[in-house]
């Protein structure tokens, strides 16, 4: 038990780092008081309800009396209870937004450097796990609150009656053992829960990437029934962990009911019970509720923040200095040496032991079936990802890239052309380009000046806009990964009697080289004995 809030406490402040939320422990301290000036007022209420119906109350103190002489505070008191649980609520909500901003922000930048990590991994980090860590300091904020008000509410009952103080730090004790199993139970489904949520959003990647594909071959009912067999896996984990949740909440005050029923009904006498004695008695069983629901959530969140911590440490294994640049170079471009790969929080290698040269200024083309790695092979050679161990070394940084799906800005042309473009470049060269690749009938400067957008362009002319912005910024190297899959054959012609025509070199990644036109070397990545082997010709 201490080894594990020793890790917990760990994790806690190593994550903390990563939010950079200001005065984040003066907002979680502010946040606590309020909640517990709630529960003062929730005293004071009941004190009033039992002094009109009953005119006694089981606390004699003279400050309490005063306050309660005076009539008019009690509607003033329940005015500020829920004006207080409007500012803490408010309070709570804008924290959880605050680091979940600051998280996805940094989260993102760390996806840029690292270089290891998938699309879905990618995807989950910043879209999920910053949600979840989000809402883990949210609720460590009412925790602490209930286990504030729980000792507020203690001391009320000891300074009422010592039996009955007694009798509750009994049920306390006695609570707790079913408590502390339903919260490992909890804890356990959360993680399975973190798991499946991950498969689903792999799954669901797949299916969206390779949606025309799937419904031409008519395999949708296929593909919706394992997605749908993956989506029950999480809901029952998750069902698990909120019913384990709920039982934590409630039993603390379903057992205090209980208890008073059947002492009712048995008729025992209850005479040193008090109108107020019982409505703290009930408050206080419900503090203890949502101090047992908030311990379980912390917990289920803490899966979390473990993954998120092994997101950072993992840093460590994957240096930008197995990625150099060497000019001096002669007839490579590209070196690959005793290079090796995998994916973040992956077991398997993708490559091992690859050592490739790309030749200088000539058209390599990479091909392979789905899955056999060809991306995950440019992304290596352009820098995007990086070695788990070995060099890859490359003549220049330059690079160009296209891909399958064009990335369009709702722009001018213009902008479209030059984003990311730090090459000095003048506008009758890029209306040049224009008219190389015959984007338009009619290519005049005002052309660039035309607004655009992935509505009202062809699929070519969103391709050829592509190629014109990676050309445009004097690259040395062009990457293309299936960026003429989509193309017609005219389109297909027109753009690699361009390409093939520069001085550059020209890495071109594709299913198949029938669709190619014109290309001097090839390397063919194929499966045997359930390895990746290379073909080089």
């Amino acid at each position: 038990m201490i080894e594990n809030l020793k890790v917990f406490y760990k994790d806690l402040i190593d994550v903390s780092k990563l939010t950079k939320t200001n005065n984040k422990k003066v907002k979680i301290f502010i946040l606590v008081i309020l909640l517990n000036f709630q529960i003062l007022f929730d005293i004071l209420i009941i004190l009033f309800f039992s002094t009109y119906f009953s005119q006694e109350i089981g606390i004699s103190n003279l400050l309490i009396e005063n306050i309660l002489d005076y009539q008019i505070l009690f509607p003033t008191f329940i005015f500020l209870r829920y004006l207080f649980t409007y500012i803490e609520k408010h309070l709570t909500t804008q924290l959880r937004f605050d680091i979940e901003n600051n998280l996805k922000t940094h989260l993102l930048s760390q996806i840029f450097a690292k270089g290891n990590l998938s699309i879905s991994d990618a995807y989950y980090y910043v879209n999920i796990i910053s949600e979840q860590v989000g809402s883990f300091y949210a609720t460590l904020s009412l925790f602490l609150s209930s286990l504030i008000q729980i000792v507020i509410f203690t001391v009320y009952l000891a300074f009422t009656n010592l039996t009955i103080f007694s009798v509750f730090i009994s049920g306390l004790i006695l609570i707790s053992i079913p408590t502390i199993f339903l919260t490992k139970f909890g804890r356990s489904n959360a993680n399975d829960a973190y798991l499946a949520s991950s498969e689903v959003s792999s799954k669901l990647e797949k299916v969206l990437d390779n949606l025309f594909l799937i419904k031409i071959l008519n395999k949708q009912d296929e593909e919706i029934s394992k997605f749908s067999d993956t989506l029950n896996k999480y809901f029952k984990a998750r069902l698990n962990e909120i019913n384990s949740g709920t039982i934590t909440f409630i039993l603390p005050v379903f057992l205090t009911l209980i208890t008073l029923s059947i002492l009712i009904i048995l008729k025992t006498s209850l005479v040193f019970i008090t109108f107020d004695f019982i409505g703290v008695l009930i408050r206080l069983f419900q503090s203890l509720g949502v101090l047992n629901k908030n311990g379980h959530v912390l917990t289920a969140y803490h899966v979390y923040l473990e993954k998120l911590y092994l997101f950072e440490d993992y840093s460590e294994k994957y240096n930008i200095s197995s990625f150099t640049t060497d000019s001096s170079l002669k007839s490579e471009f590209i070196v690959f040496d005793d290079v090796e790969f995998k994916y973040f929080d992956s077991e398997e290698n993708i490559f091992e032991n690859l050592n490739l040269t790309i030749p200088l200024n000539k058209h390599t083309i990479i091909t392979g079936p789905n899955g056999s790695g060809k991306s995950t092979l440019i992304g290596l050679m352009s820098g995007v990802l990086y070695p788990t161990s070995g060099k890859i070394t490359t003549k220049s940084n330059r690079f160009g890239y296209v891909g399958a799906q064009p990335m369009i800005l709702n722009d001018t042309i213009l902008n479209n052309i030059m984003y990311g473009n730090s090459s000095d470049v003048s506008k009758e060269e890029l209306v040049n380009y224009l008219q190389q690749f015959k984007l338009f009938e009619s290519s005049e400067k005002e052309v660039l000046n035309k607004r655009v957008s992935n509505k009202n362009l062809s699929s070519g002319q969103m391709q050829k806009i592509s190629f014109i912005r990676a050309l445009a910024n004097k690259i040395d190297v062009l990457i293309l990964d299936e960026a003429s899959a989509n193309l017609d054959t005219e389109t297909k012609e027109l753009i690699y009697s361009i390409i093939n025509d520069l001085e550059i070199t020209i890495i071109n990644s594709t299913h198949s080289s029938d669709e190619l036109i014109g290309y001097d070397h090839s390397i063919s990545i194929y499966f045997q004995d359930n390895k990746r082997r290379f073909a080089l010709n």
